[in-house]
């Protein structure tokens, strides 16, 4: 016999740990078949594998259950009505039935105690169940009660098992005793075999031609033994003892091999007759291949289960998962070489075409290459080209936050029950909201010293004396030798941030932009809300979404600089949120100073005449370069000898025309000022009220614009020492202090276009509209963008429909939302769905999208339904 491994894949890891496996074919389809997987989180999954290759169909081959809230202690498939039951440490049990394109709950059973055993009969008419306070149920698959009995407390129940024919069972107890009865409750016999803990029993099922006498039952007890027995009244029992412990055993389809994984990672392989015909130990910690790092140290054998009839087994350690095909009997001799040629070639057959080897062995290489679970996860170095670009199939997604009570959330793929990460989304700016969105780094973790440790040697001889100053020190310098590495040692990473989600004060306009050019357009889309009053009605989303085109080989470009580090928002505010509120105050002392350089509305003063300058008297030429407005000297002498001219014929005295002289040194500013002074009264009644209402709008602007630089010092003084855990309050104060601001500066440009102020503080208007950019007013309304190259889509949400017995907005989510909330919605594009977002459990979100959506749009579009301060 000799196992044929699959190589490292994206799909091998998960975040979660898985406790359980189980597998079942599907009857209308040869050579595919369900896994079933239990998680430590709660989530169970069903995924379809493939013994062949087989194109992908684009349907949905992956389903993550909820509604566990412990770990998944147990899952089983009733194989005659493809049904599954999970139980978790709780006890609470659910039976998951299919339907069309989801899987719903059937049944729920919760006594309230802990199970230790839970088997389907091979018929699939009923269920056994034992819990830990002795008591035993017998169930049908419909849910009624058959029998039950409570046993006397002196042994407990520990496991129970189905025979081959559904008409008996066995129970095993602490005493090491076995008890057959029958499927309606009778005592058939009672014998015992050890002293022992029995705890777990599996019977194989029926083999040979005679198929009612040839079966084996296989016993494990607490000291690591397996008996085995073909009868009930056996003398001498088959006794393997496993120099490890016993993790879990399985009997194959045929019921000629019992599969055994034990705590040293080695898979044993035993025959009817308790020997050995196999042992290997088990490597699922490869490197490279998959999103999610392997960890540091190997992880323990966790679960197992046969697969495809008895061809395949698959194991799981932790979140790691690996499969592999088994070759009956001494394999071929072109088998083993095709196996370690592919192990060779780096477990990847990507160039076989360059070997020189004929047809049938390069069609065995690329066989290799298949790998049994499905997954349409991406691999590592094609991550940033598939969340930058659309898929032909529709994703089912998580979002979940990086911890409780975090700004920061997650996109995970859902995959075997648990979730692989691919998107992190950091909010950067809790008064303005905004978020970055980036390729989600993770990292081994490192194997940490033991709390306090520290490198001083003292000599226990000497006198006791406190360290605390030497210990501060100690730490002191660690802190600086971690800066110093990190700083120059550690080599710096890329920057991964792809795109930035922007909002307005008022969070009914979010702009969706890109932070890598190189990668993606300018302009990703943007998001409109519109909210009744109270929110009474549901809210109506429009989308404006650029189309992005399905591109490969998409890499993120090496940055100098390293990744961004963002200061956390425990130890005070982010330096985007710094920086948001120096531009504020930046652009509302550019508004004051701009008004006071200008007068505007201040009272007019009226100016005083200069003193005329001395008769006959040139002027000099410092008076000359002061003056901006002098005419030339060779108009002014002419105009000066008509004026002559015309004086030696007049009639009036002297002192009376030399006033109409025009003087070579003479300033214009003054005329200008005579007319600014005299026009006024020149003017009609109605232009008369014209002016004064201006001046009246120039008071209330100059108002606004005091009380905006009032209120931006205010924030500066209060961001500056601003501290979460003491301004945890605050944060709404300055929200709000923030949506005065913007009303002040809608009410400014109101005034500044209106009438004749437009034409004197014409300068105000970039001014005002730097400031409603630095509030997030700045982007575009709808339709196509200026900057934006790509086609662009127009979309809305799904009108909910009202309930008029609960009294709610219901929408259909395929049983994908778990909670109601104002921020679940479904986005439809010519009538068909596109998006889907929905609130579940422990403040996470699915996330479902497809064409025309990327993976970092529809992440953007969810963050952007989250940052919404709604229920």
């Amino acid at each position: 016999m000799k196992i044929l491994w699959e190589s490292d894949w994206q799909g091998a890891r998960i975040e979660q740990s898985i406790t359980h496996l189980s597998w079942i074919h599907q009857p209308d389809k040869p050579d595919h078949g369900l896994l079933g997987v239990g998680t430590d989180s709660g989530s169970v999954g069903v995924t379809l594998t493939d013994f062949r290759p087989t194109p992908d169909d684009l349907t949905r081959y992956n389903f993550n259950l909820r509604g566990h809230h412990s770990a998944i202690r147990m899952v089983t498939w009733n194989r005659s009505q493809t049904k599954l039951a999970s139980c978790d440490a709780t006890g609470i049990i659910y039976v998951w039935v299919r339907n069309d394109d989801r899987w719903s709950v059937e049944l729920v059973n919760d006594r309230g105690v802990k199970v230790s055993d839970l088997a389907w009969s091979p018929c699939g008419g009923s269920a056994l169940i034992c819990y830990e306070d002795n008591f035993v149920l017998i169930g049908s698959a419909s849910g009624q009660r058959v029998w039950s009995n409570s046993f006397p407390a002196t042994s407990s129940v520990t496991c129970g098992v189905w025979a081959p024919d559904s008409k008996q069972l066995v129970l095993g107890f602490s005493t090491g005793t076995i008890q057959v009865l029958s499927s309606q409750g009778a005592n058939i016999t009672e014998r015992s075999f050890t002293e022992d803990r029995l705890n777990q029993m599996a019977f194989s099922p029926v083999r040979g031609k005679d198929k009612e006498e040839e079966w084996t039952l296989a016993m494990l007890t607490a000291s690591n033994k397996i008996i085995m027995i073909s009868a009930y009244d056996q003398i001498n029992s088959l006794v393997y003892r496993s120099p490890f412990q016993v993790i879990r055993m399985q009997w194959n389809f045929d019921g000629t091999i019992l599969a055994v994984i034990n705590s040293n990672n080695e898979l044993v392989m035993l025959d009817t007759n308790c020997r050995v015909i196999h042992r290997e130990r088990v490597s699922v910690s490869e490197k490279g291949k998959a999103l999610i790092p392997a960890p540091v140290i190997a992880p323990r054998l966790t679960a197992f289960t046969w697969a495809h009839q008895g061809n395949v087994v698959i194991l799981a350690a932790a979140g790691c998962l690996t499969t592999g095909r088994i070759l009956f009997g001494v394999p071929s001799l072109f088998e083993i070489v095709t196996y370690d040629l592919w192990k060779m070639m780096g477990s990847s057959a990507k160039k076989v075409d360059k070997l020189p080897i004929p047809l049938k062995e390069m069609n065995a290489l690329r066989e290799l290459d298949h790998h049994v679970i499905r997954c349409r996860i991406p691999r590592p170095q094609e991550l940033c080209s598939y969340v930058c670009s659309v898929v032909d199939a529709r994703c089912y997604c998580t979002i979940r936050p990086l911890a409780r009570g975090s700004h920061t959330y997650v996109l995970c793929f859902e995959h075997l029950g648990g979730l692989v990460p691919l998107l992190l989304g950091r909010q950067v700016n809790r008064f303005l909201p905004q978020f970055q969105i980036f390729l989600f780094q993770s990292s081994p973790c490192p194997i940490s010293l033991a709390p306090g440790s520290s490198a001083q040697v003292e000599d226990v001889n000497s006198i006791v004396r406190a360290s605390n100053a030497r210990n501060s020190l100690w730490r002191r310098s660690k802190r600086q030798l971690r800066a110093l590495m990190s700083k120059h040692v550690r080599p710096t990473r890329p920057d991964t941030r792809l795109l930035q989600v922007s909002s307005n004060v008022w969070c009914t306009r979010f702009n969706i932009s890109s932070l890598s050019p190189t990668l993606l357009p300018s302009f990703l889309g943007q998001v409109i809300y519109k909210t009744s009053v109270l929110h009474l009605q549901p809210r109506q989303m429009t989308i404006d979404l650029a189309v992005l085109k399905k591109e490969t080989g998409k890499d993120l470009p090496e940055v100098e600089g390293g990744t961004t580090h963002l200061t956390s928002s425990e130890q005070g505010l982010t330096s985007e949120e710094r920086q948001f509120f120096e531009k504020i105050l930046l652009e509302c002392l550019s508004l004051r100073a701009a008004i006071n350089s200008s007068n505007f509305g201040k009272p007019l003063a009226t100016p005083t005449p200069p003193p005329p300058p001395p008769a006959c008297q040139p002027s000099t030429s410092k008076a000359h370069e002061s003056s901006t407005q002098t005419t030339p000297i060779s108009t002014r002498t002419i105009e000066s000898k008509h004026d002559v001219t015309s004086m030696a014929s007049s009639v009036s005295t002297w002192h009376e025309e030399i006033e109409t002289l025009a003087f070579i040194d003479g300033d214009g500013a003054m005329d200008n000022d005579k007319t600014l002074l005299v026009e006024p009264a020149l003017k009609s009644g109605w232009d008369a009220m014209e002016m004064q209402a201006s001046k009246k709008d120039a008071e209330v602007i100059r108002s606004h614009v005091d009380k905006l630089a009032s209120i931006a010092e205010q924030l500066s003084k209060r961001h500056g020492d601003f501290n979460v855990k003491r301004d945890k309050a605050s944060i709404n104060k300055m929200r709000s202090q923030m949506k005065t601001l913007l009303r002040r500066v809608n009410e400014i440009e109101q005034k500044v276009a209106n009438g004749d102020v437009k034409t004197e503080v014409r300068q105000l208007l970039s001014t005002l509209k730097e400031m409603k950019k630095a509030l997030g007013e700045g982007v575009p309304k709808s339709g196509r963008h200026p900057e934006s190259s790509c086609k662009i889509e127009t979309m809305s949400n799904k009108t909910p429909f009202w309930n008029e017995q609960n009294q709610v907005y219901q929408l259909d989510f395929g049983g994908r939302v778990t909670q109601e909330s104002a921020k679940n919605f479904q986005i439809e594009l010519d009538t068909k769905q596109v998006l889907q977002f929905g609130r579940i459990e422990g403040g996470s979100y699915t996330l479902d999208f497809r064409y025309p959506f990327s993976a970092s749009q529809a992440f953007a579009v969810a963050l952007a339904s989250i940052t919404q301060r709604l229920k």
